[in-house]
């Protein structure tokens, strides 16, 4: 039998609205999952087979961030703003203490959250995480090295992408994305269930249009406005050593910050790979370490 999945709308203090997708039995240990660039919350389509098969004893709430699906836009918004929504969001669905896990361009997010939440959060995931601009083999990252520096020529990137997903016009961006990947991944990616759900991620993340992606692409490029030296939870860091869209370099810069973190490379896999791969174990585990 597949573990229960729900989803909502939650209507902040402030009157936006986050969209997201529970999954899980309730009164279970909780994680909040912090999606990747540009992504959103069906980035559990693929893990949640996998979560089911292994009988994983966790609850885990994916939140589509500000200006992807119909999560409402922000203008202005920073890494820092992001804590003070997931525990809104927390709050809402009865949710005390939790983990977080970040998965690439989510990984600010979560050690944002790792920052700020004090001993709300119990742990820490990152899976082939972004870092700050400054970290070894960040300036490869597709992430810095994709979008343009410029905000107005981001906006015209994403905006043509978002208008080729409206006008069902897709398989360019889907080939040009798949491209920039290395060998490994594009393996898995264009298997056909893996491509077909890769596209419906992106259909998603770009429902408002493309400035949700293009006002993060330019976070990237800033200062993330906090200490990692500050974040003193226990944070997990996983690298895929075949991975062309963030180096493991980038974790190995990581780890040297944190100051409670393990950190470990999966030799053979590369940005995508590990979801559908005997490594997904290890989150499994991260996961259900939550309910010792």
């Amino acid at each position: 039998m597949n573990t229960p999945t729900r989803e909502g709308i939650f209507v902040l203090a402030d009157g936006r609205r986050l969209e997201y997708t529970d999954w899980g039995d309730a009164d279970t240990p909780s994680v909040v999952y912090c999606h990747g660039f540009p992504g959103g919350r069906r980035e559990l389509d693929l893990l949640t087979p996998e979560l089911d098969r292994r009988a994983v004893g966790a609850r885990v709430v994916a939140i589509n961030r500000p200006g992807y699906g119909a999560s409402t836009f922000q203008p202005g918004r920073k890494f820092v703003d992001w804590p003070a929504d997931v525990a809104e969001v927390a709050d809402h669905l009865g949710i005390g203490n939790f983990a977080v896990l970040g998965v690439s361009g989510g990984a600010p997010y979560a050690l944002a959250c790792g920052d700020a939440l004090g001993d709300r959060v119990t742990s820490i995931g990152v899976v082939v995480g972004l870092a700050p601009l400054e970290a070894t083999g960040m300036e490869s990252a597709t992430a810095i090295s994709g979008p343009s520096s410029i905000g107005l020529m981001r906006r015209i990137q994403f905006g043509m992408a978002a208008f080729a997903f409206r006008k069902d016009q897709q398989d360019r961006f889907i080939e040009q994305s798949i491209a920039s990947l290395g060998h490994a991944d594009q393996e898995t990616i264009n298997r056909p269930e893996v491509r077909s759900w890769f596209e419906e991620v992106m259909r998603e993340a770009f429902t408002q249009g493309g400035r949700g992606a293009a006002h993060e692409a330019g976070l990237y490029r800033e200062s993330w406005g906090f200490d990692l030296a500050r974040i003193t939870v226990d944070t997990h860091l996983w690298y895929g050593g075949r991975d062309e869209t963030v180096p493991a370099s980038v974790g190995r810069w990581l780890h040297d910050r944190l100051p409670e973190s393990t950190y470990a490379v999966w030799p053979e896999h590369g940005h995508f790979t590990w979801m559908c791969g005997a490594e997904s174990a290890d989150v499994v585990a991260f996961l259900n370490s939550q309910s010792e």
